[in-house]
């Protein structure tokens, strides 16, 4: 926790720093932030559970990985190159621009929240029963839930996207 929100100290107060680390991370570490962001409770429990229950029929998440990062490969720097060029943070701010409209922008971020929401929430369960678990059952998944938020809160709100980074 100390590397990240040290980490996040570098970078400037702007939403760019916060958001986008002031765009200072290169291919290698934006691969691993990347794929911090995808692999999720699922890929760590979920996932291996099933494999262990269905067998041979989980082996497409193998795959799921590599496709869903193809489109980033490809499409990654052209959105980069114009992220710096106009100073864009997020996904909306690139359609709002593109397409001139700023209900664009706003409905982008209507649909961000309401996707992102249920994963996060799946984030925080799937470590609530790993606490569960490894605790042998003193700390109930909501409470363990409740300190995974708690520490992911304090993190991100001190670190943004640099601390990822260094971690």
């Amino acid at each position: 926790m100390v590397v990240g929100i040290l980490a996040g100290r570098r970078a400037s107060s702007s939403t760019a720093g916060y958001v986008v680390a002031d765009r200072e991370f290169g291919f290698i570490v934006m691969y691993f932030v990347m794929g911090a962001s995808i692999f999720s409770a699922f890929a760590f429990l979920g996932g291996p559970g099933w494999a262990y229950s269905r067998g041979a029929a989980a082996f497409y998440i193998l795959s799921y990985g590599t496709v869903g990062l193809a489109p980033w490969y490809f499409f990654g720097p052209r959105v980069a190159a114009l992220g710096r060029k106009y100073g864009y943070v997020t996904q909306a701010d690139l359609f709002a621009h593109r397409f001139q409209s700023p209900a664009l922008s706003v409905l982008m971020a209507i649909i961000s929240l309401v996707c992102f929401l249920p994963y996060l929430i799946l984030q925080m369960e799937g470590a609530g029963y790993v606490f569960d678990v490894v605790t042998e059952g003193r700390i109930p998944p909501a409470a363990g839930a409740a300190i995974a938020y708690g520490v992911v809160l304090i993190y991100v709100y001190y670190s943004g996207v640099m601390g990822v980074g260094w971690t």
